[in-house]
């Protein structure tokens, strides 16, 4: 089994990234956040922890192989918990991950269902069974708020004038066009005029796309 991966951070894409090692490339699975987080190290060299797993097509029988990356080991063990509620699979979690482990954690123990509402593809009745399920099995990753805002923002972020311009490359890079990319961004700004980097611009729009999808 695959524990974690070290290598050169070579492609960044929409809900996943490509880490080279050894003239091998391999597609890792990521949340939005952790996204927001590999940004600045871009063809640098990264370690994440992993986790592997098959997961069965219903009505096809195929297995798939995924390789799914986390940040930190607590991260990747509040994974592991938040998978086992029902209707919860893999790539369902790592959408809905885009505040950190231990703000999720504190919801959920708090039975906040706001906040969990607030997360991609979780519905009030899917916020409630997670309550339900999980209420008192989360204190190990839960954090207070002061430290929730000191783990909001990914370290190394660069905090210049032309976060707009670079929410916008990283767009581009993610393989969108620049009149949609700048359209993206400006329409995130227009609604959140407090973000202030290009990887809480990023977030938000992963967010909001995620959102769109789950009310289809």
């Amino acid at each position: 089994m695959i524990s974690s991966i070290t290598g050169n951070l070579s492609r960044i894409l929409e809900d996943r990234v490509i880490v080279e090692v050894g003239g091998i490339s391999y597609e890792v699975l990521v949340s939005p956040l952790t996204i927001s987080s590999l940004i600045p190290k871009r063809g640098e060299e990264v370690s994440l922890e992993t986790l592997f797993y098959i997961q069965n097509t219903p009505g096809i029988g195929n297995m798939i192989p995924m390789l799914i990356g986390f940040s930190s080991e607590t991260e990747k063990e509040f994974f592991e918990r938040f998978i086992t509620v029902g209707g919860i699979g893999p790539r369902a979690a790592l959408k809905a991950m885009t505040l950190p482990a231990g703000r999720i954690a504190r919801a959920i123990e708090e039975g906040d269902r706001a906040v969990l509402t607030t997360l991609p593809g979780i519905g009030k009745q899917k916020a409630a069974k997670i309550i339900a399920e999980l209420k008192g099995k989360l204190d190990r990753f839960v954090v207070v708020p002061d430290e929730d805002e000191a783990v909001a923002v990914p370290e190394g972020v660069p905090k210049e004038d032309n976060f707009m311009e670079e929410a916008v490359e990283v767009l581009m890079q993610l393989g969108y066009r620049r009149q949609e990319s700048e359209d993206m961004v400006r329409r995130v700004i227009r609604k959140h005029p407090d973000l202030s980097t290009a990887e809480a611009i990023i977030q938000e729009i992963f967010r909001s796309q995620g959102k769109a999808r789950g009310s289809l």
